[in-house]
């Protein structure tokens, strides 16, 4: 195992997280919904559900594998690159396929083969702050990672929204997702081992439990993945927008939230480092709770794009103290593992969100047309504030 010859830089070693997000803001956001309506049968919220969630519960289990395995190769080797390497070549045909897809069972097919190669990378790559950024370091490390991934995911909407060759689509998000690889693979390999042996090893404070770790961040991307799994119903049906600009509207939308999840990204940096990452990331979710009750009352378009504009600053900077919470928690050595069991609050809250808030879309649904979509974004607020009090179960770090 050979020693590091340089220091980290957390913009070329975070690189891969826009490749990563370009493909789950396309396609999360728009395309799953849409090609999920128009395959499904005519019922698609039913169909987004089950496809949603079925990608889900795979990438669930292939990030506890995949992390676990990753953290054997860096004991013997100094490095996780591998793992990135394998996720990524199989991530490309699994694009295409999605994208092409004829019929609903090959849709669901496609989209367990995605989030399957996705996730391999995910828990490993996540280590990767941990293994080459010094604890002192990471909250800086830590907002990289949150403004790639708003970045990542407005290149994503731009390319599902505007572009409408699906071919086209999936060599847009393949290239990104290459090309980001082939930075960070880069970077990882001038750095040597992944041990970095001038910086002491983080101990994990002895009240943190992983418990409190995965039901605060769980809870919190149970809201994240309601908002965004309804989103384009909530502009087709609450905001009543024209069908054949249904997929703009929505892209652009969100689009406003993760460009201005960048500055709340950059903004959150140095009190993540700091200050109580706690009180960082549920300062940050509150303003997103706020501004999220103005956009389930919105009306227009244009109040629905502040409210959104104002959540993402939120969401920026949460998504930084919570990158930031989990490196100083978990151990140093099993990093991947532990990562991938975090991320178990990532991909889980994707198989809940679609089946908890779809009754409740379709009750609302008939109660008032358009009440649906609003009803899925006052839950989110709901799992938002969950997540906000199990944060303080935690240890101050």
């Amino acid at each position: 195992m050979r020693s590091r010859t340089g220091p980290a830089s957390a913009a070329r070693l975070c690189a891969l997280n826009a490749g990563i997000q370009v493909v789950w803001g396309a396609v999360l956001a728009v395309t799953l919904q849409e090609r999920s309506s128009a395959l499904g049968g005519g019922d698609g919220v039913r169909a987004y559900a089950t496809v949603a969630a079925s990608g889900a519960l795979a990438a669930t289990i292939v990030q506890l594998v995949a992390g676990r395995l990753a953290d054997r190769r860096r004991a013997r080797t100094g490095n996780r690159g591998a793992f990135y390497a394998i996720g990524v070549a199989f991530s490309l045909p699994a694009l295409g396929w999605l994208y092409l897809a004829p019929t609903f069972p090959q849709l669901v097919a496609a989209f367990l083969a995605l989030e399957c190669a996705m996730n391999v990378v995910g828990g490993p790559y996540q280590a990767a702050i941990a293994d080459y950024v010094p604890p002192r370091k990471r909250g800086a490390a830590s907002s990289w990672m949150a403004a790639y991934q708003s970045i990542g995911n407005a290149a994503g909407l731009l390319v599902a929204g505007f572009v409408h060759d699906l071919r086209a689509v999936a060599l847009a998000l393949g290239v990104s997702l290459a090309g980001t690889y082939a930075v960070t693979a880069r970077h990882i390999a001038t750095l040597g081992s992944a041990a970095p042996e001038d910086e002491p090893v983080a101990v994990p404070a002895p009240r943190a439990t992983l418990v409190d770790l995965l039901l605060s961040r769980g809870a919190i991307n149970l809201g994240f993945f309601t908002l965004l799994g309804f989103l384009l119903f909530f502009v087709r049906d609450s905001l009543r927008v024209a069908q054949a600009d249904v997929s703009t509207q929505t892209a652009l939308l969100f689009l406003a939230f993760t460009l201005s999840a960048v500055a709340g990204a950059a903004v959150a940096a140095r009190p993540a480092d700091r200050y109580d990452k706690r009180a960082v990331a549920s300062s940050a979710i509150g303003v997103a709770i706020v501004a999220l009750a103005a956009l389930a009352l919105a009306t227009a378009l244009p109040v629905a794009y502040g409210a959104a504009t104002i959540a993402g600053v939120g969401w920026g900077a949460f998504v930084t103290a919570d990158w930031a919470l989990a490196t100083a928690i978990m151990p140093a050595g099993g990093m991947a593992t532990a990562m991938g069991v975090w991320n178990v609050a990532t991909t889980l809250p994707q198989v809940i969100a679609p089946l908890l808030a779809a009754p409740l879309v379709t009750i609302a649904g008939r109660v008032h047309h358009g009440a649906g979509p609003r009803a899925a974004i006052a839950l989110a607020i709901v799992e938002f504030a969950i997540g906000v009090a199990a944060l303080w179960r935690l240890p101050r770090v």
